[in-house]
């Protein structure tokens, strides 16, 4: 069974460790007599350091149109919102990693502000509980829509995603809750995650207010990711950029990411361009996957519909250095307008019904490299 695990902030520092030594009783001097010891101590046996693995699995946009939340109301008998019907048919694939990621990509403030589609959305935050029982683990929070709301409806969507046990990066409610590492432990790994995205629809920041989301700027992220990469194995950066419908990432998407990579992300998880886009390796410890496309939404483009889980496997060596291991790719398609307003993510290999499956696979299979394109996850 898969074992979740919470936010852990990391409090202990070298300062601290060498300040419990201090004053610490010696070990006995043995006596010696001529040229033999007495009552010398046997080394202790030292175990041998195993390697170790995480599995990540990320999902890309949550991206809840006013049709997407209607039939949630729908599905509880118009008495709050169901939105767990629409992960059914890809639960297993979600739970079954050791860490689970998603988009979140808009504000959950709730009812108290308005819900609202496109171009300025809230969604009941229903949708959080739904995706921890699908098995999502943290979500990204820092979206060009975490504004929406404005500033205290982006304080009450944090809120939300608090009280309901999700992990969040990215957007927060306080200075001190941006301070406050994102840490997850999982197999003996400790993994951080941090979050920017490039804008917020031209609404600007409230003054003073600057932890509500972490824009992309460079010099910031750079200290901040140094800082984080210090205090576990890996570091996971997800960074909301590039151009919508776009297949493949444009120079500010790649310039970005390496700023995140040099500064010592060893995973970036993108998104934004409602697409899949490639994934690419720097190096055996260093990988980017620029966009998973959208997951679940009410968009009506076919290019918007294909989506996916990605799976991406970390190796901690008996040196302690991190290797990105093998990648992969479970398609899937979302069932929606104008064929359907069932709201429903499937798998790709079922969809069947809706599009040439088989062209679609060799199309993503040719897009993602190295990346193993599979029916399913297992």
């Amino acid at each position: 069974m898969r074992r979740k695990w919470a936010i852990a902030a990391v409090t202990l520092t070298a300062a601290t460790l060498i300040a419990g030594c201090q004053g610490a009783p010696q070990p006995p001097t043995p006596e010696v007599t001529g040229t033999t010891t007495v009552a010398q101590e046997q080394p202790a046996e030292v175990a041998p350091v195993e390697e170790t693995t995480v599995t990540i699995r990320a999902i890309g946009d949550i991206l809840t149109h006013s049709d997407v939340y209607g039939r949630a109301n729908a599905l509880a008998g118009y008495e709050g919102f169901d939105f767990n019907p629409m992960f059914d048919r890809v639960r297993p694939y979600l739970q079954n990693a050791d860490i689970t990621t998603a988009n979140m990509e808009v504000p959950v403030a709730g009812v108290e502000f308005g819900l609202s589609g496109y171009p300025t959305f809230n969604c009941p935050p229903e949708i959080i509980d739904a995706l921890a029982a699908a098995g999502v683990d943290l979500v990204n929070n820092a979206t060009n829509h975490t504004l929406d709301q404005g500033g205290a409806g982006a304080e009450a969507s944090v809120r939300n995603i608090r009280e309901r046990g999700m992990a969040y990066s990215g957007g927060y409610d306080s200075w001190e809750d941006k301070a406050t590492p994102r840490i997850i432990e999982a197999n003996g790994m400790r993994i951080g995650f941090i979050a920017y995205t490039y804008g917020t629809n031209g609404i600007p920041v409230p003054a003073g207010q600057e932890y509500l989301v972490s824009l992309i700027d460079y010099d910031a992220m750079r200290r901040e990711i140094a800082e984080l990469d210090q205090q576990v194995d890996a570091t996971v950066a997800m960074i909301h950029m590039g151009e919508e419908y776009e297949y493949f990432p444009v120079e500010f998407q790649r310039e970005t990411a390496e700023v995140a990579r040099a500064a010592g992300a060893d995973v970036i998880l993108a998104g934004h361009p409602h697409v899949v886009e490639p994934f690419e390796r720097y190096n055996e410890n260093q990988a980017v996957w620029f966009s998973h496309g959208n997951f679940l939404h009410g968009q009506w483009d076919e290019r918007t519909k294909i989506g996916g889980i990605g799976e991406i496997t970390l190796t901690k060596r008996a040196d302690g250095s991190v290797a990105v291991g093998p990648m992969r790719f479970m398609p899937t398609f979302m069932i929606g307008p104008p064929m359907s307003y069932e709201h429903q993510v499937i798998p790709l290999a079922e969809a069947w019904d809706y599009l040439d499956v088989a062209a679609v696979q060799a199309g993503l299979r040719e897009r993602l490299g190295e990346v193993e394109v599979v029916d399913y996850l297992d």
